[in-house]
Formats: structure tokens, C-alpha cells, sequence
């Protein structure tokens, strides 16, 4: 998919991998907004650099177990890093760990023994450190004997590299807003965490970028009202190429949109008149202040709506809308 006016992010995020270490970057934002699009690109405008980056894209695999973990993670070699081959193109690396080593065997302190050491190589080689684990809310259901959590575990670790240590830099991306919910909320991260929001393209850029594709007037000025994430752009080109006009591909779209809503509260074991109460709100507006909806008598509808990706919750400026226009449309068509 062709890259899109990103830009800013890119030079932000650039910028982030070239500071020193302070703090743990959590990268989040609407599914499909292009957090894992930016990030690959900034891994390869700065290929050329000393930075090495230790690159984990989670939503390769299922939810993982321990052992997993273990294999998604590391890889046995006599070196303390080594090329991850499931992103050969992309010249990231992986966590080494010696050929004879027993997974089975392995503990949390094993663990951070070992990420502590491939960290600790790349710098005795003059080189910089840059860990990126997309979709990090896959691990936090591993369990080490049963009760530790590796995932606050990790983050204790994460903090030692950041901000106690300035070793590396760490960079989380997650579209799971509960998730970053519960990260805010964590009294470990308190000033040691930042947050960096990839939201939807701007209204101008969608313009820009259609006019460059050589969709006429008529078009951009009807389709910049529905659009607002990247692949949507690439589907609407591609569905004028086969022939459709806009407004046929976005009819489709709405349609569709609105059919998995109907679909999908008619099957919840939800309270009705509450989701309706929830998604009334955004019939006039296409987002709301956080404290219109976080109420505790509406709390587990809202957390439904969320984890279904209905809305976006954006704890960080205490914003809740749905995840794109297109799904506000739909929205605004059911009969509340």
C-alpha cells in the first residue's frame, strides 16, 4: 500500500530514536491509522544510521504462550543478536541466545539476563539500541510460575533501560485502548512513560492526495466527508480503477458498516437501551468528552463498544469517537 502523508510522524518519531533514552514511547491510535506503516518507515530512512532496531510485530502471531514468547523473541546463535528473518527485508534484529539453551528452563530473570545483554552488545559495539514491540497487549496473559505477569515484568525492565539506565529506547504500539488505559493507570509507568497519538489523516492531506491520484472536484468534495483512514484511500482508487464511482464505493462501505453494527448488537448479551444511550451521542457529533460516557452505569457497554472496535477511546486527551467517519455514518444510520 502506498505510503500516505505521514510526514510528522515520521520526523517525530525519527527524531524520538535519535534522543537519548528516557522515558518508554507508547504509539497508539485507531485500528488501521498507520502506526505499523510509520514505523517500518522510519526503521528505513534510518537503516543507514548506527541505530540497531530490535523489531517484534506481534500481530504475526495469535496470542502466544510462554514458550512462544520465547520463540518469537529469541533466536539461538553464538551472537548476542542476529538478523530477524521474518523481517529480512526490513534489516531489523532479534534478541540471541546461546545454541544449547533449554526454553523450558528458561526463567524471568533468564529473560532480562539476555535482552540485558543484547542491549549491552550493541552498545559496546558503538551502535544504539531501539526495542519496537507492536501489538505489546498480546503478552499481558503470560504468567511466569503461575502468578508473575511477563508483561509487568517487562515493563519494569523497560523502565531500567529508559529512564534509569538511558540504554535503550523503547517503543510499544497498540490499537487497544483499554490496554492504554490500563498502562496509564500503572503507577510502575508514572513519569516514566509517554504516549504519541497516529489519529486519522487530516481532512487537507485526504484532499491533496486524492488530487495527485487525479480524482476530479465533484469527487474529493463528496468523498472527504466519509474518509479518514489510509487503506480507505487505496480502496477507493482501486475501486475507480474497476469502475465504480465514489459515491458507489462509499455507499458500499456505509452499508456494510452498518450491517456488522446491527449484527453485532443483536448478538451481544448487552444492554440495549444503554449502547443506545452511548452511540445517541454521537448523532451530531462525530466525537465527545470522555466524562459523557465513562459512567459506571454505562461502563460495561462502553468497554464492549471499544473491544469491538466501534469507538475509539483516546484516554490520553479525553476523547471518545468511532474508530473512523466511515463508522460514525453507519452510526448515525441505526434507528436509536
Amino acid at each position: 500500500m502506498k505510503f500516505y502523508n505521514r510526514e510528522k510522524e515520521v520526523r517525530y518519531l525519527k527524531t524520538y530514536c535519535q534522543l537519548e533514552p528516557n522515558s518508554i514511547l507508547f504509539v497508539y491510535g485507531p485500528k488501521s491509522s498507520g502506526k505499523s506503516t510509520v514505523i517500518r518507515r522510519v526503521i528505513k530512512e534510518l537503516e543507514d544510521s548506527d541505530i540497531v532496531f530490535f523489531y517484534y510485530n506481534l500481530r504475526k502471531y495469535a496470542t502466544p504462550t510462554k514458550e512462544e514468547f520465547f520463540k518469537i523473541f529469541f533466536e539461538r546463535s553464538d551472537k548476542k543478536y542476529v538478523p530477524n528473518k521474518l523481517e529480512f527485508n526490513l534489516g531489523v534484529f532479534k534478541f540471541g541466545v546461546e545454541k544449547e539453551l533449554n526454553f523450558k528452563e528458561f526463567s524471568l530473570n533468564d529473560v532480562f539476563a539476555k535482552i540485558n545483554e543484547s542491549i549491552n552488545e550493541v552498545i559496546k559495539e558503538g551502535k544504539r539500541p531501539v526495542l519496537i514491540i507492536d501489538e505489546l497487549q498480546k503478552l499481558k496473559n503470560i504468567y511466569f510460575n503461575g502468578e508473575k505477569s511477563l508483561l509487568n515484568e517487562l515493563f519494569n525492565l523497560f523502565v531500567s533501560l529508559t529512564k534509569m539506565e538511558h540504554l535503550s529506547h523503547v517503543i510499544c504500539l497498540t490499537s487497544d485502548t483499554l490496554f492504554i488505559e490500563e498502562i496509564y493507570q500503572n503507577s510502575t509507568l508514572e513519569n516514566a512513560s509517554e504516549y504519541y497519538l497516529i489519529d486519522w489523516l487530516e481532512k487537507e492531506d485526504i484532499k491533496k492526495i486524492l488530487k495527485e491520484e487525479n480524482f476530479n472536484e465533484k469527487e474529493i468534495d463528496y468523498a472527504i466527508n466519509y474518509l479518514s483512514l489510509p487503506y480507505e484511500i487505496t480502496e477507493l482508487i482501486n475501486n475507480k480503477k474497476l469502475g465504480l464511482t465514489v459515491e458507489e464505493t462509499i455507499k458500499k462501505w456505509i452499508n456494510i458498516e452498518k450491517d456488522k453494527l446491527l449484527y453485532l448488537l443483536a448478538n451481544a448479551n448487552v444492554d440495549e437501551d444503554k449502547i443506545n444511550t452511548i452511540l445517541s451521542k454521537f448523532k451530531n457529533n462525530v466525537k465527545v468528552e470522555a466524562k459523557e460516557i465513562i459512567k459506571k452505569d454505562l461502563i460495561n457497554e462502553f468497554k464492549f463498544l471499544v473491544n469491538n472496535e466501534v469507538l475509539f477511546y483516546d484516554i490520553i486527551n479525553g476523547i471518545i469517537k468511532p474508530t473512523s467517519i466511515k463508522k460514525w455514518h453507519a452510526i448515525k444510520k441505526l434507528k436509536i
